[in-house]
């Protein structure tokens, strides 16, 4: 399956939760996750000059339970074919990618708020360390144009009061990995 999304930094998440409401769309109880993100062999290109091809493989820790993702990066970071499934060990995942050369790079910690609107799935994130985001995301064929979904994207942001010019193209890895580098 293909993600592409639209994320955008946000300065008033209460704002737009109000505007969520009111068109009906039901967000979840705040949920932690603690995601790690692995790189081959030490790599950290995926970090400092990201292209179409690259993977990045992630154990997202949740309160009970763990995901493993792979994402193969198409157009750009927020364009991506994704792999996702329910982990049962995430020590033993951990060791098989560490035997298969992927190392612990980036962790990522952040408080989410998830909901449908139409569509589309939506996210209100208190990131640590970065700040308050907001996530709108589809989940696509392979094979559809990229640029098309996200002006569908923006359509939809833009329809609660939210700016284009507020978008974030990184991943949150990224930011992270790039506060990390100018310590």
């Amino acid at each position: 399956m293909r993600e592409i999304e639209i994320k955008l930094r946000a300065n008033n998440l209460k704002e737009v939760e109000s505007k969520l409401a009111e068109k009906g769309c039901v967000l979840s109880e705040p949920i932690s996750q603690h995601d790690v993100v692995y790189s081959l062999k030490g790599s950290r290109n995926e970090f400092q000059s990201a292209q179409e091809g690259d993977i990045v493989i992630r154990i997202r820790y949740l309160k009970d339970s763990a995901e493993l993702t792979l994402k193969q990066q198409r157009s750009n970071e927020s364009d991506n074919i994704e792999c996702e499934t329910e982990v049962v060990d995430p020590k033993q995942i951990h060791h098989m990618l560490e035997l298969l050369g992927w190392y612990p790079a980036v962790e990522v910690k952040k408080i989410r708020r998830k909901g449908k609107l139409g569509l589309y799935e939506i996210c209100l994130d208190e990131v640590e360390r970065l700040g308050t985001f907001i996530e709108l995301e589809k989940l696509t064929d392979e094979n559809i144009d990229a640029e098309e979904v996200r002006q569908e994207l923006f359509k939809e942001l833009e329809s609660l009061g939210l700016s284009r010019n507020d978008e974030e193209t990184r991943g949150y890895d990224t930011q992270i990995y790039q506060l990390e580098l100018n310590k």
